[in-house]
């Protein structure tokens, strides 16, 4: 049986947790994606220290599923839905929508994320297979999001959509690229299915 890919959760939570990146933002940042992904694993390690405020190689054995229980599950999504039942759900839903569209245009702001991640996230946390590409136009479908896993286990698939998937959408305008999707793994459907189509 194969072991599940671990991940240091300190480092996953400092460099992913304000991350409101979701496929848009892996689209339209590929060719940087892999190309610092592979810059990570040819780099060799550092030496690991035990100083207050110094970085570590020790690893938490925590499997990513783990870490986006620790993360989401248990902290964020029970905060979100302690707020929904105050100021209400759809109130909630809609202030997500809107800050998630604002901060996906802020200067750098997925670049800057994407550098942060650790190598081989994105393997870990989607599964996507292209099933056409062409200079003008991309689908994507995506068989598997944890994203999509934890958050319609936690009853707040809503939230989650309008935190990580609706990013897609202003990542696609900010790319000057037009999205056309009809169904994805938040709402309940077997896969995503993404297209983009370039502006001419």
């Amino acid at each position: 049986m194969n072991t599940p890919p671990t991940i240091d959760r300190r480092d996953f939570l400092t460099r992913s947790l304000p991350a409101g990146l979701c496929l848009g933002c892996w689209f339209a940042l590929a060719p940087e994606v892999l190309a610092q992904e592979q810059a990570k694993k040819d780099k060799p390690p550092a030496a690991p220290t035990d100083q207050l405020g110094g970085d570590t190689s020790a690893n938490s054995g925590m499997s990513y599923e783990q870490v986006f229980n620790f993360a989401f599950r248990d902290h964020s999504i029970p905060y979100l839905l302690a707020i929904a039942d105050q100021i209400g759900r759809e109130k909630l839903v809609e202030m997500l929508r809107s800050t998630t569209d604002d901060t996906s245009f802020w200067r750098h702001y997925g670049r800057r994320i994407s550098k942060d991640l650790p190598a081989g996230f994105w393997a870990h946390v989607v599964t996507t297979e292209d099933i056409e590409k062409t200079e003008m136009v991309r689908v994507t479908r995506v068989t598997r999001c944890l994203w999509a896993e934890t958050y319609r286990a936690a009853n707040a698939a809503d939230i989650g959509y309008a935190m990580w998937c609706y990013t897609d959408y202003a990542t696609a305008r900010l790319n000057k690229l037009k999205l056309e999707r009809n169904q994805t793994l938040m709402q309940g459907h077997d896969c995503c299915v993404l297209k983009w189509i370039k502006e001419a």
